[in-house]
């Protein structure tokens, strides 16, 4: 039953639109969250006290962040909507056991200060994206991200770097 509260808890939090319930989702979410940091509205957090945001960082709508590994969000970093940032994924390397009871393995995320990560991305378990870097639009990051690149692609892949 707790947890239940928690997710109406969480569903209610996450629908107030604007600078007011940016506002309150940085005070009332049970995570790090630096000043001047917003949160948008239709923001899922999982674990949200495992989450870590830097100063100035935006997370636009429709974001689904799962910190159960952690994810730790630099400063002055932009998220566009709709990306999925995944910390844990199901374990399933036991072939005589169903794979939804072999549990989960985890792996922290972290992304550097100066990130701009473009829409409909999604981020893997275990991925650093370093300092400066930039994800294209509908981008799967499976590996880290050097400082300054410019990544994209299904998987990502560099394509230039920043000068």
């Amino acid at each position: 039953m707790k947890y239940e509260l928690i997710l109406w808890y969480q569903f209610f939090l996450k629908a107030i639109p604007g600078k007011v319930g940016c506002f309150l989702r940085t005070q009332l979410l049970p995570s790090k969250i630096g000043k001047h940091a917003k949160v948008w509205d239709q923001v899922q957090i999982d674990y949200p006290s495992k989450l870590i945001v830097g100063e100035n960082t935006s997370i636009n709508r429709g974001c689904i962040i799962n910190a159960g590994g952690g994810v730790e969000i630099g400063n002055n970093v932009l998220i566009g909507p709709n990306v999925t940032i995944y910390s844990q994924n199901h374990t399933f390397n036991k072939k005589s056991e169903l794979i939804s009871e072999q549990g989960y393995d985890y792996a922290k995320v972290t992304i550097d200060d100066d990130v701009w990560i473009a829409s409909n991305v999604t981020i893997l378990p275990g991925v650093t994206i370093s300092k400066g870097a930039v994800v294209g639009a509908g981008s799967v990051v499976t590996k880290n991200v050097a400082s300054f690149d410019v990544v994209a692609g299904v998987p990502a892949i560099k394509i230039s770097s920043r000068k």
